[in-house]
């Protein structure tokens, strides 16, 4: 076998690795590594495990309320539809980052950490309400928060949630979303969603336009993270393009 035709099946083997399904629940890096290096081994899955852990950063609650709000958030998503586990580990590492990128700037890390993971808490309830989530998600935020802070700081995480200023929390909040399009992040936020090897092309098309309309980031953190993911993108998406279109 060619060094081509053992690159093609490694990829190809990562790439049924990464096709979990939305309804799986992988919530840690540790989870996607059990997955992959169990089940689908190789240096080419390694890598990507390596890189992953480079953006995925913990999501720990640093204090009881963020614990509660995070308990009733992730109640919120479970109630009732069955894809929840996808999103909710777009919300964990959407949060991770963006406590990270709150501590490089001296803002509260409680504060980033309540608009990270409530950010898309409404994102399934616009299939049955048609209501904006980032509304609706502010709504919540609202409520699990009243009587905690003061209306200002209520109003300031809501703001950043609706997309509706260009306050600290907004920029923190625009910055870790986007970063999860793209790098490793953003390969398993786009494939894992299927079960077919169908959905592969389509899947990693998104990923690559995505990291082509990628847009400027506020923070030197974030401009980091940016160019290595992109990076890893410009090494990882021409291997899969070629696995998925040669035949062994």
């Amino acid at each position: 076998m060619s060094d081509f035709d053992a690159e093609t099946r490694a990829m190809r083997a990562l790439l049924d690795g990464l096709l979990v399904g939305a309804g799986v629940l992988l919530e840690s890096v540790g989870d996607w590594a059990e997955r992959l290096e169990n089940d689908h081994a190789s240096p080419l899955a390694g890598r990507f495990i390596e890189q992953l852990a480079s953006e995925w950063f913990d999501a720990w609650p640093p204090d009881p309320l963020c614990a509660d709000v995070t308990e009733q958030v992730r109640a919120h998503l479970a109630a009732w539809h069955p894809g929840w586990p996808h999103l909710w580990a777009h919300i964990l590492r959407v949060t991770g980052l963006a406590v990270t990128l709150a501590e490089d700037v001296d803002l509260d890390p409680a504060l980033a950490y309540l608009v990270g993971i409530c950010h898309d808490v409404a994102k399934l309830d616009e299939w049955r309400t048609s209501l904006p989530h980032e509304e609706a998600g502010a709504a919540f935020a609202g409520r699990v928060l009243q009587g905690h802070f003061p209306p200002e700081t209520i109003g300031a995480i809501q703001a950043a949630i609706c997309k509706a200023d260009g306050g600290p929390l907004a920029r923190i909040l625009f910055d870790a979303d986007n970063l999860d399009k793209i790098g490793a992040a953003g390969v398993i936020r786009r494939v894992s969603t299927g079960t077919s090897r169908d959905w592969l092309a389509a899947a990693l098309a998104r990923v690559e336009q995505d990291a082509d309309y990628f847009p400027p980031m506020h923070f030197a953190r974030s401009r980091a993270l940016a160019r290595d993911k992109r990076a890893f993108l410009e090494w990882f998406l021409p291997l899969a393009e070629a696995a998925l279109g040669h035949s062994l």
